[in-house]
């Protein structure tokens, strides 16, 4: 069996509204709709669909380099906009998984590969927020344990442009990943 997953990464309160602790802004607020379709056509087809959130504790280690941000069972850490919506519609549905994270890739210590293995998946897409750092690390995660690997570059932002271009680029050169358009995904 070969399967596709869509990995919605960080697409949450604290980087992408305009109050968040860490936004990316206007470009994380722009895909809102594109990020809704997307999560629609893949589970709409069968596909996996997987929110891979930030879940820090208060006192997380991470705070020493970062402000505290989407720490678990805030506001700040839920998923933003109409895509939150629908994902929490979704929620208890089959092929529908949430994930917590506490590091940039989405497959350290968690079980995102013994879900994605138990799916038959063998193609992941990736979208959210920042391009540049945990899309980039989950990227980089997914190319380690053999996942052909597509970025949905109409469906990722970042909090610079020149971070988010980088790490397209970056992504398509170092980890073969494909980038594609959420309409052709």
């Amino acid at each position: 069996m070969s399967r596709r997953a869509l990995i919605v990464v960080d697409y949450l309160n604290d980087f992408a509204h305009p109050e968040g602790a860490l936004t990316a802004g206007a470009p994380a607020q722009a895909i809102d709709e594109t990020v809704r379709r997307a999560v629609e056509a893949f589970h709409g087809r069968g596909d996996v669909v997987v929110f891979a959130s930030d879940a820090h504790t208060p006192d997380d280690p991470e705070f020493a380099l970062w402000p505290p941000h989407a720490v678990k069972g805030t506001w700040g850490q839920e998923i933003y906009g109409t895509t939150g919506e629908l994902a929490r519609s979704l929620r208890g549905r089959k092929g529908v998984y949430f994930v917590d994270k506490t590091k940039y890739d989405a497959f350290f210590r968690t079980d995102l590969e013994d879900i994605l293995r138990a799916e038959g998946v063998n193609s992941v897409y990736l979208a959210g927020i920042n391009t540049s750092i945990c899309v980039m690390a989950t990227a980089q995660g997914a190319y380690f344990r053999g996942f052909r690997v597509y970025v949905l570059r109409d469906a990722v932002a970042d909090m610079s442009r020149e971070a988010h271009d980088f790490a397209l680029r970056h992504m398509e050169a170092i980890f073969r990943a494909e980038l594609v358009d959420t309409e052709s995904a």
